[in-house]
C-alpha cells in the first residue's frame, strides 16, 4: 500500500469512529440515566468530522494526481473526485457534521430526534456510496447498514463506558455495565449474521476459498480481531462486571475497556481498508 492508501484508510477509520460516537450518544444517555452530552463535546465531534472529511477528500485527490503533496491541490482531480462516489461520501459526511452541530444546540427534544435520525440516515447513505456497498444488491445494502449500526452503537459506547466505570458509584456502574451486556448479547449475533451476508453479497460466496485474495486476507485478519474483542466482551460480562464491587475492580474494568477500544479501532482500520483499498474481485 502507498502512503496515500495508508493515510486514506486511517482517515476513513477515524470517520468511522466519529460516526460511531455520534450514533451511540443518545444510547449512552438512555443507558446511564445521566445528563445529556455537552453541546461543546458534540460540536467538537462535528468539527473533527468536518476536518477529517476534507482531509480524506484531499488525500484522494493527492492519490490520483500522484505528484506528491502538491498534487492534493490539483484542480482537475479535485473536480473529478468531487463529482464521483468519494465526493458524494464527503458531501454527505459534511452534511452529517452540519446536522450534528445543529443537534448540539437545539433544545426541543422532538427536533433533536429528527436531526439525529437525519444524521444517521446520511451516515448510512454515505457508506453506501463507496466500496462494494455502492453496487451491492438491496439485501447486501441492508446487511451493510445493519452491520454499521450495531458496530457504531457498540464501539461508539466504549469510551463513555470506560469513563463511567470509575466516575459513578459502583452500584450504578455495575447496573449500567450489566444493561449494556444484555443489549449487546442480543445485538452481536445480528452484527455477525449481517457481516456474513455482506461477504456473500460482495463475493458471491459464503466462505473464503483458496487461494486467498488480498481482500480475503484482510477480511480474515478482521475476523481475528472480532474474535478477540468478543472474547474481551465475554470477559467483561462473565467476570469483571460481576466483580465490580470495589475501586480496584472498577480500575481493572476501565483498563480492560481501554483494551477493547484498541481492538475496536483496529477493526475500524481493517474495515476501512476493505471499503477503500481492496476489491472483493
Amino acid at each position: 500500500m502507498t502512503f496515500w492508501s495508508v493515510a486514506s484508510v486511517l482517515t476513513l477509520a477515524f470517520i468511522f469512529w466519529l460516526n460511531a460516537v455520534m450514533t451511540a450518544a443518545p444510547y449512552i444517555v438512555y443507558l446511564s440515566g445521566l445528563k445529556k452530552p455537552s453541546e461543546r463535546k458534540n460540536s467538537v465531534v462535528a468539527l473533527f468530522l468536518l476536518l477529517a472529511s476534507l482531509l480524506y477528500f484531499f488525500l484522494k485527490v493527492g492519490s490520483f494526481a500522484a505528484e506528491g503533496l502538491a498534487g492534493m491541490a490539483d484542480s482537475t482531480y479535485m473536480q473529478f473526485i468531487w463529482a464521483g462516489p468519494v465526493g458524494v461520501f464527503i458531501q454527505l459526511q459534511i452534511a452529517v457534521a452540519i446536522a450534528w452541530i445543529v443537534y448540539s444546540v437545539v433544545k426541543l427534544a422532538r427536533i433533536k430526534w429528527v436531526l439525529y435520525l437525519v444524521a444517521i440516515g446520511l451516515m448510512g447513505w454515505s457508506f453506501l456510496s463507496i466500496g462494494h456497498g455502492s453496487d451491492a444488491v438491496w439485501w447486501g445494502k441492508l446487511a451493510l447498514l445493519t452491520h454499521l449500526l450495531v458496530a457504531w452503537v457498540w464501539f461508539g459506547s466504549l469510551n463513555s463506558l470506560r469513563k463511567l466505570a470509575t466516575s459513578v458509584p459502583l452500584a450504578k456502574a455495575k447496573a449500567i455495565m450489566e444493561r449494556f451486556g444484555v443489549h449487546m448479547s442480543a445485538a452481536v449475533p445480528i452484527l455477525l449474521i449481517a457481516g456474513l451476508v455482506m461477504y456473500r453479497s460482495a463475493t458471491g460466496r459464503w466462505m473464503p476459498e483458496l487461494p486467498l485474495t488480498s481482500y480475503d486476507t484482510v477480511l480474515l485478519a478482521k475476523f481475528v480481531f472480532v474474535a478477540l474483542i468478543l472474547l474481551v466482551a465475554a470477559l467483561h460480562k462473565l467476570k469483571f462486571v460481576p466483580q465490580l464491587n470495589d475501586n480496584a475492580a472498577a480500575k481493572r474494568l476501565k483498563n480492560s475497556i481501554t483494551a477493547e477500544m484498541v481492538l475496536a479501532a483496529t477493526i475500524f482500520i481493517l474495515a476501512s481498508a476493505l471499503s477503500s483499498a481492496f476489491s472483493p474481485s
